[in-house]
């Protein structure tokens, strides 16, 4: 006689239950969608408060398999359009340690990849990445050195919102986490920070990358005294983008109190080069103390594309001298890309494009009742 199946049926859950609840098993616990509202630069600023700090030694550095997964997530982020489309990824991001989220600010939706946490803290240090919804700029906004260039998340998050850009690419350690230089991901290829750079960049580098840093004028003895901001687009030339950054800066208050000026190698007298500095020469902004963007690694896969790459120092008087300067900081960054980088709209699905040829063919080809 066969056993009765039905008793194990139901004996073997009460059976873990009952060792759960007498702690002899652990239930696994399955990953979610993370839905949440609010302000996102509140939001982006608290994911920075999390971040790995220097010397830490904390810092996960990620393996090739890791790397290959998290740009094939990154991908399918960025061409995520519903929820739906973003319940697929939770499984894929959990293997990472990362949650999925639907972030919602006023009108607008942000679909991104947090890290997860173990008792309030972060584990790995790679990062945050949020695609904006809806018609937008095919821009990024990317904070390479969260803490050490301080509150440069701060205004990196306002541009991106204000701008409408399509990108926010967050870093989650100090530079110096595990040591002088080991969690630098602007001048590192193996870090989770530039595969999302490489997945969201664009076949030809369409989707400009905007990056923002900070130094101290005190550590640039031959820079003018004015200097407010270095911008580069590390080629030794002078974009449209930097031309426009730079006018931005210099008309945030109309009275000339703030002063950007931008690396080239153009001669000093080159219309451009007077454009951006005056008599100053683009050069003085370079060399081994420079800030040139020269060796930035996002730079060099955007510019080898054939794309554009926009680096934007930012000096103490703006990040450190208050919320206000920092919001001018924004102002001008935002208003750089919008006069650059036209709205786009976002394209309707497959499925419904599909759907009107249909209806509209069915409207041309129907027959005529008494004609």
């Amino acid at each position: 006689m066969k056993p009765d199946r039905r008793v194990d049926a139901v004996a073997l859950p009460v059976l873990l239950l009952f060792l759960a609840a007498m702690g002899g098993v652990t239930r696994p616990v399955l990953a979610v969608l993370v839905n949440d509202s609010g302000s996102f630069v509140t939001y982006s600023n608290s994911i920075e408060a999390l971040a790995l700090a220097s010397g830490s030694y904390d810092y996960d550095q990620p393996d090739p398999g890791e790397l290959s997964a998290f740009h094939t997530l990154a991908s399918n982020l960025w061409t995520a359009s519903s929820p739906t489309d973003l319940q697929v990824l939770v499984a894929p991001a959990d293997a990472l340690g990362y949650d999925v989220v639907n972030f919602t600010d006023g009108q607008t939706t942000y679909f991104g990849l947090r890290e997860q946490l173990t008792n309030n803290v972060q584990t790995k240090g790679w990062g945050s990445f949020f695609v904006r919804q809806g018609d937008s700029r095919l821009a990024l906004v990317e904070v390479p050195h969260v803490i050490a260039d301080g509150y440069t998340h701060d205004i990196g998050a306002k541009a991106f919102v204000q701008s409408e850009a399509r990108g926010f690419i967050m870093a989650g350690a100090h530079r110096n986490a595990n040591g002088s230089g080991t969690a630098d991901v602007a001048h590192h290829t193996d870090s989770i920070f530039h595969e999302v750079h490489t997945a969201w960049s664009g076949a030809q580098s369409e989707n400009t990358a905007w990056q923002v840093h900070g130094f101290d004028l005190a550590n640039h003895q031959d820079f003018p005294v004015d200097c407010d901001a270095v911008l580069s687009n590390g080629t030794g030339g002078v974009s449209p983008e930097i031309v426009a950054l730079d006018a931005a800066i210099q008309s945030l208050d109309n009275q000339g109190t703030w002063v950007g000026y931008a690396y080239n190698t153009l001669n000093v007298n080159d219309p451009l080069n007077v454009t951006v500095n005056g008599n100053v020469p683009g050069s003085t902004f370079g060399g081994p103390d420079g800030l040139a963007a020269t060796t930035n690694v996002q730079k060099i896969y955007s510019v080898n594309l054939g794309g554009t790459f926009v680096h934007i120092e930012l000096e103490q008087s703006f990040r450190l001298n208050g919320a206000s300067n920092r919001q001018l900081a924004a102002d001008a960054i935002a208003s750089a890309i919008i006069s650059t980088t036209p709205l786009t709209p976002v394209p309707e699905p497959a499925s419904l494009v599909l759907l009107l040829g249909l209806i509209l063919s069915i409207r041309r080809h129907r027959p005529r009742i008494g004609g």
